[in-house]
């Protein structure tokens, strides 16, 4: 297995009210958001860089947070990985709806930092 670092491809931020968080981070630095097709996820077009998405926080995840995903082949074997050297699946793997396979995960380090992984849909 390649231990070259994986590209860091998405980043979400959540809160209490996706609508206020959206405001703040749209003032603050000019971003864009457009519907994702999902209840309390707004997508942000945020310029170069990765791509991202607000959300209120909710599934058991932290009441507020904000992480980075780093893109990986697959989630499923990257999660048991994960548990098996000593961090912690919060959510997932799951699969986005109508997304055309987009699968992710929320996880923590040893440390209880917090970050997701993801695999692209085919294609």
């Amino acid at each position: 297995m390649s231990t070259t670092p994986a590209p860091i491809g998405w980043f979400e931020i959540a809160g209490s009210d996706v609508v206020k968080t959206e405001a703040f981070y749209g003032e603050l630095f000019g971003w864009k958001f457009s519907d994702s097709g999902m209840p309390s996820y707004r997508m942000v077009d945020a310029g170069e860089g990765p791509g991202g998405g607000v959300t209120t926080a909710d599934g058991g995840l932290p009441s507020h947070y904000a992480i980075f995903s780093i893109a990986v082949p697959d989630v499923a074997d990257t999660c048991t990985r994960i548990a098996e050297m000593g961090g912690k699946v919060l959510l997932g793997p799951a699969e986005v709806p109508d997304s055309g396979g987009l699968v992710f995960a929320n996880v923590e380090d040893p440390d209880g930092n917090h970050f997701g992984v993801f695999c692209p849909p085919a294609g």
